[in-house]
């Protein structure tokens, strides 16, 4: 029987010199077939034609590559193009500044192939900072909403997809730059619960530096965080959860939280944000006493939010 292929869609937007290395940890993968994808967004360095070159040293039968290219400005706009040119089963995305492990796609197509076959697999992902030593980033290994609600369980580069899922729940939002992923893990968890997780070891290297798609910053990027968060309330309630009003409130508690980021970086997105969330809460008595000790919990350095969220909002 031929193996499955997987497909790997690359969003790429002026990467002429980290695209060599990402696409290095491509062609080095053990998994074979598998079909990249390209996707230029309107580059202004020689990044097209990087990804050209790419096409024509490396493609052979069972490494095909497609190079395409979105007009429309933003990953999410690529990554949808990338998607539209997959015909198979499973795709998985990598940022262009961003590198896989050798064993990646092997160990993806393996938790596929089990008897009951689920629809995501995640993994982990090894972080790399500008500065200071790499770290395995914190994980949790969940099948259910909430905890993506905190930790973006399904980030981006975090796991690997059956293509019909992703296209049944739309794809991926375009109309904003940050968060954009969050929206997506919740419309897919939302949508199913057969998830598996390769826990170790870490399949994707992540590179932080000042112009990589992750931003640092809350303030910002604060509207397009709000954007997301109003796209998870729609999201929520098209969707058949059992206690939609749990997750209405879960959102309105991470929205507070940001509310309060944004205050500990000295923005007045903070106190704008806090109102905004307060008359979100209407009548719900518990909110409205508690998000403002959120608030001034997060505003003055404090960890753990998701913890306490967890227990108080049942």
């Amino acid at each position: 029987m031929k193996p499955t292929s997987i497909a790997i869609v690359v969003p790429v937007y002026n990467r002429e010199k980290e695209l060599v290395r990402t696409f290095a940890s491509i062609v080095a993968q053990t998994y074979r077939p598998l079909h990249v994808v390209l996707v230029d967004n309107g580059s202004t360095d020689g990044s097209l034609a990087l990804c050209r070159e790419l096409k024509s040293r490396y493609e052979s039968d069972d490494f095909e590559v497609t190079v395409a290219q979105e007009v429309k400005r933003g990953p999410s706009a690529a990554r949808n193009k990338g998607l539209s040119c997959v015909r198979e089963e499973f795709v998985a995305f990598l940022d262009s500044d961003d590198t896989y492990v050798p064993e990646a796609m092997a160990l993806y197509m393996q938790a596929f192939d089990r008897e009951v076959s689920p629809d995501i697999v995640g993994c982990t992902i090894r972080v790399w900072p500008e500065s200071g030593r790499p770290h395995v980033a914190r994980a949790v290994f969940s099948n259910r909403v909430e905890p993506h609600l905190f930790h973006s369980t399904l980030g981006t580069v975090r796991y690997a997809v059956r293509t019909a899922l992703v296209r049944s729940v739309g794809g991926w939002h375009e109309d904003y730059m940050r968060w954009e992923d969050w929206e997506l893990g919740l419309r897919l968890l939302l949508a199913t619960d057969r998830v598996v997780w390769i826990e170790r070891p870490p399949l994707v290297n992540v590179y932080l530096h000042a112009d990589s798609i992750t931003g640092y910053r809350y303030a910002p990027n604060s509207d397009d965080i709000l954007r997301a968060i109003v796209h998870a309330h729609d999201d929520v309630e098209r969707s058949s959860f059992p206690n939609k009003r749990r997750l209405h409130r879960l959102l309105l508690y991470k929205q507070m939280v940001v509310a309060g980021l944004c205050h500990r970086e000295r923005s007045p997105r903070g106190a704008e944000i806090y109102h905004l969330t307060l008359d979100q809460t209407r009548d719900d008595r518990t909110l409205r006493w508690f998000l403002p000790l959120v608030y001034r919990y997060v505003s003055w350095g404090g960890r753990g939010s998701a913890i306490l969220a967890t227990c108080l909002l049942h």
